[in-house]
């Protein structure tokens, strides 16, 4: 429960996993008094992409500790493969955030005067309607969706280290279970090559199997040709 005070309470919101064919979405939410604001400052929280993986595990922990109120959200690949069937996977971002700001209006006394959101898309407007078209209630809050805001707002910052670490956290358990298969992005070769080998073998609550993913094979002439991975 957030507690009752004038200070300006701000929120940052982040995913991590968009991309991979390999484990879940993570969307992280956290909310921050002008205290918290600048004690993120004093640790130099900045855009998970810019420092180590021990940093951010670090981080972590300072993070959950300061932040007001924290909301993580995992979402499989089962659960993405299905509601794409309906709608997109930037559609299906929003509905998670959507809900995470409704639970922020169940849960808190007092609700964050800004939210910022690191946007999928160019255009704020866009992103900003799609999260409230998806809000069965009125939510009376200002938000702020930018691409690129996991750089411009240490609120979102500090949301994108939460996301980025736990999404990290379950592919190390993915990875003492099933062996090592990389980064789990289509673009990683060791991912692409775990597929190829493993592709009858990979477990349907793992896999995004709406994903298109490809790799080579050689052909008896030694010629190489693109090969979509057997994910169904």
């Amino acid at each position: 429960m957030l507690n009752k005070s004038k200070k300006v309470i701000t929120c940052g919101i982040d995913e991590a996993g968009r991309g991979p064919v390999i484990g879940p979405m993570v969307i992280a939410c956290c909310c921050f008094d002008e205290d918290g604001i600048a004690k993120l400052k004093e640790l130099n929280v900045k855009d998970s992409k810019q420092i180590t993986p021990k940093k951010r595990e670090f981080l972590e922990e300072k993070i959950k500790k300061i932040t007001l109120k924290y909301i993580i959200k995992k979402i499989s690949p089962v659960e993405i493969d299905e509601t794409r069937k309906i709608i997109s996977l930037n559609d299906i971002e929003a509905k998670e955030i959507s809900e995470m700001l409704l639970e922020l209006n169940k849960t808190t006394e007092i609700m964050p005067s800004v939210i910022y959101i690191d946007s999928p898309e160019n255009i704020q407007e866009n992103f900003t309607k799609k999260i409230l078209k998806f809000s069965p209630t009125k939510i009376s809050v200002n938000i702020i969706s930018e691409h690129f805001a996991d750089s411009k707002y240490i609120e979102v910052s500090a949301a994108s280290i939460l996301a980025k670490v736990e999404r990290d956290r379950e592919i190390e358990n993915l990875k003492k279970i099933y062996g090592d298969f990389g980064s789990g992005y289509p673009s990683d070769t060791k991912t692409v090559e775990f597929l190829k080998k493993n592709e009858s073998k990979i477990p349907r609550e793992i896999i995004r199997k709406s994903w298109n993913v490809k790799f080579k094979e050689e052909k008896k002439e030694d010629k190489k040709e693109d090969k979509q991975a057997k994910l169904f």
